[in-house]
């Protein structure tokens, strides 16, 4: 993470430096401008997840690199005097050729060519907000023919069942790994709320469980399952030995010198999760944390058939969001499907 060190908080230097690092091509200043504007300015300001941060300086750079490439000695984009024609012909370049750093090299999908634009948007808006540049405004990200429940599928419940049994036993790592499952594919959280869970955030004895940074820097309790509850139970009473001293976060790393006994990262989490799934086979399009969060929303609607309860376990706060899940339930239509071979 960035960690900004110029003076942005004095708007004539602001802008003084926004021009030069603009001028000069100076990439960390440009970044550590975009920091500080989304800490201080932006919508959800100090609650900015630290995926956002990573995912806006990955399409900062992205663009960078686009509108004056690290070999030319000036810029092919002005970046101050950016214009609408010129972000529109850096989403068709995208679409076309893909990103434009070696590590975004490959074609980028729909969902992340807007993903990277809204990047630099919030690139645009921070040297607007220094007095350097105006955001060009009328630029849109090509639109995804999937639809949104064939784009993020959940994880059947054969398989997400499988993955249970996979993380079958009492092993400190298995069990961790095990809770971090459960929590994301029962309980429904996000991965960013489950690696920030406190051990005092659990009450066993109540069987809830408070979520005190949610989406947005937002708090909600939730009922935990039986099993969850078990399993919790036995995380906590063998984390005691593995947490390093002082440390209050419920996951804990249990390998490694630097980083033994602290709050395991959300980079670590999906990792981990990723050689659980390639381990067992699973298809392709069966990747991610997230995806059992979604596996958790589809349980909810499927078990309840009310889309506020839903909202409220999942800590939406709009409605439409949770309507997804309604469509995401694959195994409801395969249960449709199979009655009505039962009427033939």
């Amino acid at each position: 993470m960035l960690v900004p060190t110029r003076n942005w908080h004095d708007p004539q230097k602001r802008r003084l430096e926004a021009i030069r690092a603009a001028q000069e091509r100076d990439e960390t200043a440009l970044l550590e401008l975009l920091e500080a504007y989304l800490r201080l300015k932006s919508r959800k300001k100090a609650a900015t997840s630290p995926q956002t941060l990573r995912t806006y300086r990955v399409a900062v750079r992205d663009y960078l690199a686009w509108a004056w490439p690290p070999e030319a000695e000036g810029p092919v984009v002005p970046l101050l005097k950016a214009t609408a024609d010129d972000l529109d012909r850096y989403v068709a370049d995208l679409q076309t050729h893909g990103g434009h750093l070696p590590e975004t090299s490959a074609p980028l999908k729909p969902s992340t060519i807007a993903t990277y634009l809204a990047g630099v948007r919030a690139f645009y808006r921070a040297l607007e907000w220094a007095g350097a540049a105006r955001l060009p405004e009328g630029v849109a990200a090509p639109r995804d023919p999937t639809p949104r429940e064939e784009r993020r599928p959940a994880l059947p419940l054969r398989l997400y069942r499988a993955l249970l049994e996979h993380l079958a036993g009492e092993e400190p790592r298995v069990l961790r790994d095990r809770v971090a499952v459960r929590l994301l594919g029962e309980v429904g959280l996000r991965i960013s709320e489950v690696i920030h869970l406190k051990v005092e955030d659990v009450h066993l004895a109540e069987g809830l469980l408070v979520v005190r940074r949610g989406k947005g820097g937002k708090q909600r309790t939730l009922p935990l399952p039986r099993g969850v509850q078990r399993d919790l139970a036995a995380w906590l009473r063998v984390r005691a030995a593995h947490a390093a001293p002082g440390e209050d976060t419920l996951l804990v790393n249990l390998g490694g010198r630097k980083n033994r006994g602290r709050a395991v990262s959300d980079s670590t989490l999906r990792k981990t999760l990723n050689r659980y799934y390639r381990a067992l086979g699973f298809p392709a399009r069966y990747r991610g944390a997230h995806m059992l969060r979604h596996t958790a929303g589809t349980r909810f609607y499927k078990a309840t058939r009310d889309l506020h309860v839903t909202a409220r376990l999942l800590g939406h706060s709009n409605i439409n969001t949770t309507a997804i899940y309604a469509k995401m339930d694959l195994e409801g239509l395969r249960e449709a499907v199979e009655r009505l071979e039962d009427l033939e």
